[in-house]
């Protein structure tokens, strides 16, 4: 949990001071600054004066009657006090914003990296600026108000401001468990000023501990919550009881493999230090080629970044593997725009529809690994390049690891491999969405294929572990993946019998596909 601020962030809050208060002028003779008539911006703003004198009891009544749950950006304190008087007014408020980013626009302007304490920061601020603790408290409400009071049609154009609200909130409620890291260039650009301000949480208890103190009974349940025994640990809580359940199957609907070379026996990898390899990446694109070649309908690859994405999709190109993948399959990418990447899922889906076969190159930690779910055709195949271990040359990872270190004695590479196989899990779960389902997971990676029965992989969530059965392989042919496909019976029916249909394109899962097949007297 966390989030940051950038130079831009900054730079686009001229937007609020002109809309809500000009300089040079006092609130009160400003005319019509917000669009609306002088007397009635007058008069709203003075209900909203004496509704701050009362408190923020709306907000707390708001939250008694479940409408609004408890947020840590909201604390329960301020909720039973009255506004402090130094950002009661509008005008008032308006210019302790100012000042404050001011002091946030003079940190991001130093020229080294800064990392600093909850009350460090605060400390700094108080000495540069005079602004106290408790008024930052109340920025996040004090805001909210404010823009509700004025209806301004178009609040998201305040969401720079809002994010510097909620930071302030944020910053001066919580003396521990978070760290604020200033970075005035990006370490790979060391010469291109790019400031960013993050404040990270590194204590996830803090982020749960309001469902926690709200509800009696809390059911935390989940398909990859492995290993059990850590969760009670990082989140602050001591269970009453833990219990891991097996999946009830009617039929074998799963088949995980792991492949650790490629058949000119060079080691499959996404470390750094093997990811300019020209042949691993050829082997990496000749496993999506052949899985392309068999598998009907949907599939869909995780990379563990994009640049790792970008830079291998570069390199397939010029071997000339994505032209030989389109001709099995159409291809879609994931990008960091999110437009885009919802363009390309619905062109995914509607060539899945269409009987045509898609392949869609992911990310790990993206958006089409949270919340995109590939039932049935859409994915009848997810294969995993690499384990998606976290950057670890990151500042704000580092923080968090030292912070587990210290405070909850978890080791650093405990917790790596607790994050990026949770992620893994996440990622190939997306093929199997219900009982009626199936696919086949692919995990491609050589530390993975050594040690079947030790290892990362063993993290993984049982139902998942549980089924590699013997299906840990050096090189998968074409052939060989026939013979897995076996593993489901007659729900694949004869792969040898589509390929001769479509010319080693298998497909035929979505209804345009079935039909087609039938016309070719394929059942």
């Amino acid at each position: 949990m966390g989030f940051g601020i950038s130079g831009a962030d900054l730079g686009s809050q001229g937007c609020f001071w002109d809309r809500i208060y000009d300089p040079r002028d006092d609130l009160g003779s400003q005319g019509d600054v917000f669009g609306i008539g002088f007397e009635e911006d007058s008069r709203r703003l003075a209900d909203e004066y004496r509704r701050l004198v009362q408190g923020l009891r709306e907000a707390g009544a708001a939250r008694d009657c479940d409408l609004l749950l408890a947020n840590p950006v909201l604390p329960d304190q301020i909720l039973r006090e009255a506004v402090p008087g130094s950002i009661r007014t509008a005008e008032h408020f308006v210019g302790f914003l100012r000042r404050l980013v001011e002091h946030l626009r003079a940190q991001l302007r130093g020229p080294r990296v800064q990392q600093l304490s909850p009350p460090a920061f605060l400390r700094e601020l108080r000495e540069r600026v005079c602004i106290d603790r408790k008024p930052l408290r109340f920025c996040a409400e004090r805001l909210h108000s404010l823009l509700r009071t004025l209806a301004l049609p178009d609040v998201a154009d305040f969401s720079p401001i809002t994010l510097v609200a909620n930071f302030a909130t944020l910053v001066s409620t919580y003396s521990k468990g978070f760290t604020i890291i200033i970075e005035p260039f990006d370490d790979r650009t060391p010469s291109v000023s790019n400031p960013v301000l993050h404040f990270s949480c590194l204590d996830a208890s803090i982020a749960i501990r309001p469902v926690f103190e709200r509800f009696q009974s809390v059911i935390i349940t989940s398909g990859t919550l492995s290993p059990l025994e850590f969760y009670p640990k990082i989140l602050g809580f001591r269970p009453v009881t833990m219990a891991t359940f097996s999946m009830t199957l009617a039929r074998e609907c799963l088949c995980p493999m792991i492949v650790g070379r490629g058949n000119d026996q060079v080691a499959m990898s996404s470390k750094f230090e093997t990811r300019e390899d020209i042949a691993v990446t050829r082997n990496y694109g000749q496993l999506l080629l052949e899985l392309s070649a068999v598998v009907p309908d949907g599939l869909v690859a995780f990379f563990t970044s994009y640049v790792y994405l970008e830079s291998t999709v570069a390199s397939w190109y010029e071997q000339g593997i994505l032209e030989n993948i389109q001709r099995n399959k159409l291809l879609f990418i994931e990008t960091q725009d999110g437009a885009e990447t919802s363009v390309a899922l619905e062109k995914y889906q509607e060539a899945c529809e269409n009987g045509r076969g898609a392949v869609l190159l992911s990310v790990a930690r993206g958006k089409v690994s949270e919340g995109i779910d590939f039932v049935h055709h859409y994915g009848r195949a997810v294969i995993m390049f690499g384990v998606p271990y976290v950057y670890t040359q990151s500042r704000v990872l580092k923080a968090r690891l030292e912070f587990l270190r210290e405070q909850l004695q978890v080791r650093e590479g405990e917790f790596l491999t607790f994050d990026a196989m949770r992620h893994a899990a996440q990622c190939v779960g997306r093929a199997l969405r219900g009982k009626t389902d199936y696919g086949l997971m692919v995990f491609a990676d050589k530390p993975c294929a050594e040690k079947p029965t030790m290892g990362s992989w063993c993290s993984l969530t049982r139902w998942i572990w549980g089924e590699f059965g013997g299906f840990w392989v050096t090189w998968v042919s074409l052939g060989h993946f026939g013979s897995v496909w076996g593993k489901f019976g007659s729900v694949w029916g004869s792969l040898g019998q589509f390929g001769s249909v479509w010319g080693g394109a298998v497909r035929g899962e979505s209804p345009a596909g079935q039909n087609r097949l039938r016309a070719h007297g394929v059942r």
